[in-house]
């Protein structure tokens, strides 16, 4: 069985949530690290016993490399996923996949043109309580769905901001509450209810001394003819678990987080979900590996198999374009329509 090469572009936070997810994929092995910090990329590649890049290009020519996994600012990420794919590397790229209408294409067909994968990290779609939503939802068990609710009441203090020179910057963090928490919000309610028509949506700064929103609520209109609001900020402290009703005509499933906490269909209490919670309200770091390791472990089987990966170069544009859209109405003070892609 082929081991598959992994190495990592930034050393940050999100890193150590990769590099865990690796370690324990039987057949996966960090072979190596870059970071523009160069101190930063020796220091961790030799906690990981892997190799420190001097430069991307040394990263990308290395044979042993068979996937890149971008761990960098949002804003830089369509710089690295186009190189990589230049390259002939299979890509892993951190939420949001890109923050710009013109990186989607560009970046679509960069993928195509040279025959790479891509994988989106949208990690909660890889939760069993995901996955049994997705199959009720699926199997017609709530009947149609008429609306869905959430709330993501998150709270990140100024530090959070102040300590790095990228976070609530439109350049390179493409956004706030929206574009870097709340989209995989949006990336589940999309992918579970379906597509979505047209939103309004009011955006603000009220707290944060920071360029973009740290608090956000979008109407939205579902192709299939549901509704649902959308509230997420990062001013609520201490932080509390974000929240999702879903509900239809047989009744109502309610996640927190990443546990299924009312399962109502049908008159019948049917809960049966025994995860542990995430506590990214609070932390933004405190994640689990095991759902990355899903994911990785997804963009494996792809290429061994020649499939797509679950959250591909579509698959992934599907929340930054509705993101993209509730800042358009935002700055316009106008419903917007979303356009076919």
């Amino acid at each position: 069985m082929k081991t598959f090469g992994f190495a990592l572009i930034g050393c940050g936070g999100i890193a150590n949530i990769h590099k865990e997810a690796i370690k324990n994929i039987t057949n996966a092995k960090l072979v190596g690290v870059f970071d523009a910090n160069q101190s930063k990329a020796i220091s961790f590649a030799k906690e990981n016993e892997a190799r420190a890049y001097s430069s991307l290009e040394e990263l990308l020519h290395d044979p042993m490399v068979d996937i890149v996994n971008i761990c960098t600012p949002s804003g830089l990420h369509a710089q690295y996923i186009i190189e990589a794919a230049k390259a002939k590397k299979n890509v892993v790229v951190e939420k949001p996949m890109v923050i710009k209408e013109e990186e989607i294409q560009e970046v679509q067909r960069v993928i195509k043109e040279n025959g790479v994968k891509i994988e989106v990290v949208s990690q909660l779609r890889f939760t069993e309580s995901i996955r049994r939503i997705k199959e009720a939802i699926d199997n017609n068990e709530l009947g149609n769905i008429k609306n869905v609710n959430y709330i993501m009441n998150y709270y990140r203090d100024e530090e959070y901001y102040s300590s790095s020179g990228w976070r609530g910057t439109w350049k390179m963090d493409g956004g706030g509450a929206l574009m870097n928490q709340g989209i995989h919000g949006i990336d589940l309610i999309q992918y579970l209810v379906g597509d979505v028509a047209s939103l309004d949506a009011k955006c603000e700064t009220v707290m944060h001394h920071i360029e973009v929103e740290d608090s956000a609520l979008i109407n939205l209109t579902f192709k299939n003819g549901a509704t649902g609001y959308y509230n997420c900020n990062t001013i609520s402290k201490p932080g509390y678990p974000r929240r999702i009703e879903f509900i239809g005509e047989k009744g109502r499933i309610v996640l927190e987080e990443d546990t299924i906490i009312e399962w109502n269909v049908n008159s019948k209490n049917d809960l049966t979900s025994n995860e542990s919670k995430l506590e990214t309200g609070k932390n933004f770091l405190a994640l689990p590996y095991e759902y990355h390791k899903l994911q990785f472990e997804d963009l494996i089987d792809s290429i061994i198999n020649n499939r797509k990966p679950i959250v591909d170069e579509y698959e992934g544009a599907k929340a930054v374009r509705i993101i993209l859209a509730a800042y358009q109405s935002s700055r316009e003070k106008k419903r917007v329509i979303l356009n076919e892609n």
